[in-house]
């Protein structure tokens, strides 16, 4: 899907260079809709769950693809070498190319690299939001400077997986490691030696909780594998021994500035990453495209409404530790309304919603919050009766 729509809208740009108009990108737009049509209706079916997910996965693309096209339409882009299109991930498939492990190449604005054909099965999706295009760009410059990427916010707004996303997309594994006060620089060295051996990425989430010291020892120990890649060498040197060096290896950390314990980074360390800042995730949009995979035609309508109830709760409700009106509530929720739409297709969707706000929620809130909550509900969805516990 993502060559193919690579490729058809560099055709669409070509065209309009030519004709100094944007109406051939009304083409790529009109296959894409087309294919989320069909794509809508089969998700309400009885599927096998591999399937089911593939086609979910497909539709999260086709909606990214969809409002990027219509980005470049809106802007009036006529050149493919324009950099509102450069600024996006683009795959392009030589059928020329001698060798098939280097015909499929990812470029992101100047940058371009090889696909890994790493493939670990059906897993989740990252729904791709402008903020995720942004982190996309800010991590293959960094890459393709042979630098590490860093971004940094607070919890829930997507850093690891933004980063587990753009492995998958480059088809590099990826490998996550949390970081605590119990890090030592022997288990970072361990560590960073078999990321430079097998060639895969490592993600280092909240990095900053390290000690002050070891981070120091650890800033050498990064920087002699990120100039041994900027030098191309097939082998180098690390603490005494000498190692094979997979170019394709990455090293990426997540931080969460400010929260207590954690460490200010070494301006060493510091200079070997590129930072991006990730602090509010766009949960409209989100929640938008999980509905819409989910088999939820009123998609943007619901998601709105989701997305305003659960920022009346956390601003209304009493605080509470168990509270959690976050990404990762959200997502669970939208799943469960999923499930709820394929088994009761007869009732209206908002229904479908509301209930299952209700199910997912009413069990953890304190009987002081109860009532409230159900006014917000009303409040949100008008016209729809609130059903009683």
């Amino acid at each position: 899907a993502q060559i193919s729509w690579t490729s058809g809208v560099e055709a669409a740009l070509a065209e309009c260079a030519k004709s100094n108009k944007v109406e051939p990108l009304e083409k790529p737009i009109e296959r894409v809709l087309d294919t989320l049509n069909l794509l809508a209706d089969a998700v309400l079916l009885d599927l096998e769950p591999n399937l089911r997910k593939k086609y979910e996965h497909l539709i999260t693309e086709l909606v990214h693809e969809r409002d990027v096209t219509r980005q470049l339409r809106d802007g009036q882009v006529t050149s493919n070498g324009s950099f509102d299109w450069l600024y996006f991930l683009r795959f392009y498939y030589d059928e020329t190319g001698k060798d098939l492990l280097t015909r499929l190449k990812i470029r992101a604005a100047n940058a371009e690299f090889d696909y890994g054909f790493e493939y670990l099965g059906v897993g989740e999706r990252l729904v791709q939001t402008p903020l995720t295009d942004r982190c996309y760009l800010t991590l293959t410059q960094a890459l393709n400077s042979r630098l590490g990427g860093s971004p940094f916010g607070p919890a829930g707004t997507g850093k690891t997986e933004t980063v587990k996303a753009l492995a998958q997309n480059l088809g590099r594994m990826c490998q996550v490691f949390c970081c605590d006060e119990a890090f030592d620089f022997l288990a970072m060295g361990r560590i960073l030696v078999g990321l430079c051996q097998c060639g895969a990425w490592g993600c280092f989430d909240e990095f900053n909780r390290i000690e002050i010291e070891v981070l120091s020892v650890v800033a050498p120990q990064i920087l002699s594998i990120l100039t041994a890649i900027s030098d191309g060498v097939p082998k180098f040197n690390f603490e005494g021994s000498e190692i094979r060096l997979n170019p394709a290896c990455g090293i990426f950390i997540t931080m969460n500035p400010g929260y207590a314990g954690r460490t200010e980074l070494p301006d060493n360390l510091k200079v070997l990453f590129r930072p991006v800042a990730m602090m509010v995730p766009d949960y409209s949009l989100i929640a938008e495209v999980m509905l819409y995979s989910e088999g939820f035609e009123s998609s943007h309508v619901l998601a709105r409404k989701m997305g305003k109830l659960y920022q009346l709760s956390a601003g209304q409700l009493s605080k509470q530790k168990h509270y959690d009106f976050g990404l990762r509530s959200s997502k669970s929720v939208l799943v469960m309304a999923g499930s709820a739409r394929r088994a009761s297709p007869e009732l209206k969707e908002e229904t479908v919603l509301i209930q299952t706000l209700l199910d997912a929620n009413l069990a953890k809130f304190l009987r002081s919050d109860i009532d409230l909550f159900r006014l917000l509900l009303a409040d949100v969805f008008p016209g729809y009766s609130v059903p009683e516990a």
